[in-house]
């Protein structure tokens, strides 16, 4: 069953279960939503100045399907959410986008049960960023609840994700600016796979050609990438391995 992470005033993680018809009738009111009438840095300082909300899950989880509901007090409704940015991260300062949303005016009736946004398909992330580019005419900016499903959570990426003991690699330097140097001190037998993939599970770089030979050492040209965290994933027949690497500014 999917989880789901719902946000209003407070963070909470929890199985859903619902005894009413329409479960998804949320209390949309400006007093119990979040609202920024005055704009500051954002952690993506890419976004420069606005209005946002940084939201800290506590682990490294793998993303599903998001629904906001915007605020639905009559005679607020302006201050809802007309378009966000979605961004990702997994440590807080190097951030993906993952993505440009439209937002409805909420209904101002009882009956409003939000809007659907997205699924993030999978996508891992411990830090969610939310920036609100506009409202729908207000200059107080806002929603009153955010909803993202989990499909599970990696508590530990290196114990979690590399799963094969017959690979001995280093990966180095990590983190990397340009270059990134993998050398297989180990391996499984057979032609290695090895994939660069980035935040959104998005393959980036990809080789399928490789002859492994002890103490070998392959050159990664990273200078097009943005800066964030990737996974290098390495295939040798039945095994796999998957690294966590940090490229820079």
């Amino acid at each position: 069953m999917r989880q789901a992470i719902a946000f209003l005033t407070f963070l909470s993680l929890s199985i859903f279960s619902f005894g009413q018809c329409f479960p998804d009738r949320h209390n949309g009111t400006w007093y119990d939503s979040w609202l920024s009438c005055e704009t500051s840095q954002n952690p993506n300082t890419q976004r420069g100045v606005g209005h946002w909300i940084q939201y800290d899950l506590g682990y490294d989880y793998l993303l599903g399907s998001v629904d906001l509901w915007n605020i639905n007090e009559p005679g607020q409704l302006e201050r809802g959410a007309q378009e966000i940015a979605i961004d990702l991260s997994m440590d807080g300062q190097n951030w993906t986008e993952f993505g440009l949303f439209n937002v409805p005016m909420a209904d101002g009736s009882s009956i409003y049960e939000g809007y659907y946004l997205t699924d993030m398909d999978g996508a891992m992330a411990r830090y969610v960023l939310i920036t609100v580019l506009s409202s729908h005419g207000a200059v107080c900016h806002g929603f009153s609840e955010l909803r993202i499903g989990v499909d599970g959570v990696v508590t530990d990426i290196e114990e979690s994700l590399n799963t094969s003991a017959c690979f001995d690699m280093t990966v180095f330097p990590n983190p990397h600016h340009d270059v990134l140097n993998v050398r297989m001190d180990g391996h499984c037998g057979g032609v290695v796979d090895m994939r660069l993939m980035d935040a959104l599970g998005r393959t980036v770089w990809q080789r399928t050609d490789i002859e492994p030979t002890t103490g070998s050492v392959l050159t990664i040209d990273n200078s097009a990438l943005p800066a964030g965290v990737y996974f290098l994933q390495v295939g040798q027949g039945d095994a796999l391995g998957r690294y966590q690497v940090v490229k820079t500014d």
